[in-house]
């Protein structure tokens, strides 16, 4: 494709995403992983049809009036969009999307994980492995809690909590849940 689209990314990304990322576009990428000032993002952004931000940008309708005309949407790679003046993107008729699943199953797996860390007294074990204090097993030593067949509240049944729900299902877990 001679006139590739030019697409500023705010962000350093994992490798295949910015692999492809220049093999489908005139890729602006920021190899430093550098926070842009709003001087800079409107500045690399002369001449991009799109720009590729996460949630650490703020979009300001100041910034967005000061984009080129050029720009037609501003891709997050983020769940949420009030880092951007959406009603200022709107007004200068830029596209604003979002990824809002695109967390879902690490939170619900970090939730999991911090639940049967506790539970089974990870933390506690880890540091005394650590410090060399580990001594001689007994049956007693370091039993913590069993999740499995347990009650789980879920506060919030959205996206994550779905999710969660999903995973305690295989340990059993009775699931009792809010939400609002």
């Amino acid at each position: 494709m001679a006139n590739k689209p030019v697409i500023l990314v705010t962000r350093k990304l994992p490798s295949a995403v910015e692999t492809r990322l220049r093999r489908d576009y005139d890729a602006r990428l920021n190899p430093d992983d550098r926070l842009y000032s709003e001087h800079q993002l409107i500045e690399r952004a002369q001449g991009a049809r799109a720009i590729l931000p996460c949630h650490t940008e703020h979009f300001s309708a100041d910034v967005i009036r000061r984009l080129p005309a050029e720009v037609k949407i501003i891709a997050n790679f983020s769940v949420g969009f009030d880092h951007v003046d959406i009603a200022a993107a709107k007004k200068k008729g830029i596209v604003v999307t979002n990824t809002p699943d695109v967390l879902s199953d690490a939170t619900a797996e970090l939730t999991m994980m911090l639940m049967i860390g506790a539970a089974r007294r990870a933390g506690e074990g880890e540091r005394l492995v650590r410090e060399g204090k580990w001594k001689d097993w007994s049956p007693a030593f370091m039993v913590g809690t069993q999740v499995t067949g347990k009650r789980l509240g879920i506060l919030g049944m959205g996206r994550v909590g779905q999710v969660v729900a999903r995973r305690a299902r295989g340990f059993d877990m009775q699931i009792h849940y809010h939400a609002a």
